[in-house]
């Protein structure tokens, strides 16, 4: 590594500092502003309500949610191991023979 690549990181490291500074002291100002935190109390409700409807509206057109979705996943999960382990205490055997058919009838003359 060069002295100029080490020059670089350092004036990236002050630059990023920086911005953390910045950042900090804007969103303190932000913070103790009763009317920003009113705004932000009402937005978080407001994507609440919006959750909620799209929701609704997902159930009703019979889409899963995101849980319903996990537990219908583990339960297919579930399901492929006991299935493995069924195979495993049950080796296939011998076939039996399929069922026979019954032989057609012959058809009446009209």
């Amino acid at each position: 590594m060069s002295d100029d690549d080490r020059d670089d990181d350092t004036v990236f490291g002050r630059w990023r500092a920086r911005g953390e500074a910045v950042f900090n002291q804007v969103s303190g100002e932000l913070m103790k502003n009763p009317n920003f935190v009113k705004a932000m109390q009402a937005a978080l409700k407001g994507k609440e309500r919006m959750d909620v409807a799209a929701g609704r509206a997902l159930k009703a057109m019979n889409v899963p949610t995101r849980s319903e979705f996990r537990r219908a996943v583990a339960r297919i999960d579930d399901l492929e191991h006991e299935v493995a382990a069924l195979k495993a205490a049950h080796p296939a055997g011998p076939k039996r023979p399929a069922p026979r058919r019954p032989k057609p009838r012959p058809r009446r003359a009209r």
